[in-house]
Order: C-alpha cells, then structure tokens, then sequence
C-alpha cells in the first residue's frame, strides 16, 4: 500500500515536471535529434570567431583585447563569437518578422528587435576592431 501511494505521487510529479519542461523547454525537445546540426552551427560560429587563431597564436592572456591586428586572445574570441551570434539572432528574428502577418503590430516589434540585435552586433564588431590598433 505503502508502495502504492510512492509510485502515484511520483508518477504526478514527474508527469508535471515533463509537461512543464515540454511547455518551457520545448525548443531543445524540438532539437533533440538535431544534435548534428546544432553541432555544426557552433562550430561555425567557432571557427568564425577566431578560435583556431587563438589556439594557434596564444598570447598573453592579461588583455581582454590584445592590441596587435595578427594575434587573438581566448577571451576576444569569446566577444566576437557573442558578436556573431548577435547578428545572426538579428537575421533569424527579422526573418520572423517578414511572417508575422496575423499581428502587424508583432511584425514591426520583430522588426525592431531585430535591427537592434543586428546593430549591437555590428557595434561590438567595430569595437574590437578599432582596440586592435
């Protein structure tokens, strides 16, 4: 009886903690066989953001920016990673927003996050390339 009423109060719990993770986390359920994918893109975004060039050339790691144009320190690679991912967040949402066509109103909000997103992007972008000297 004991035993009973453990198995039916876990098996509640759990069936409101997985309606709760497909309902809040239903993206990564989505891209639970994408694996491949998702692999893939972080790997561009990697390769895009100088990563290869910081392992190769590693430099002293006290600057967050190193100042020389030919070398990369692992923290300037990590910027321009976010940088990337900023603007090509910016693409997808104003991609988003060219199918927003039941909500006008929804369709200019995307739009404008995603000129933001894009335009911060671009900013961080700029700036790591004018510390470089």
């Amino acid at each position: 009886m004991i035993k009973k009423a453990l198995e039916s109060s876990y098996n509640k719990v759990s069936g409101v903690v997985r309606r709760s993770l497909t309902r809040g986390l239903g993206f990564l359920w989505q891209a639970k066989g994408r694996w491949i994918q998702v692999l893939y893109l972080l790997g561009i975004i990697a390769f895009s953001a100088g990563l290869v060039n910081a392992a190769v050339q590693p430099v002293d790691q006290r600057y967050v920016i190193f100042p020389q144009r030919g070398f990369q320190s692992i923290s300037e690679t990590v910027i321009n990673a976010f940088a990337v991912l900023l603007g090509a967040s910016g693409i997808y949402v104003a991609y988003l927003s060219g199918r927003q066509t039941t909500k006008p109103r929804m369709a200019n909000f995307y739009l404008i996050l995603a000129l933001m997103l894009i335009a911060t992007g671009m900013y961080i972008g700029i700036y790591v390339y004018n510390s470089k000297g």
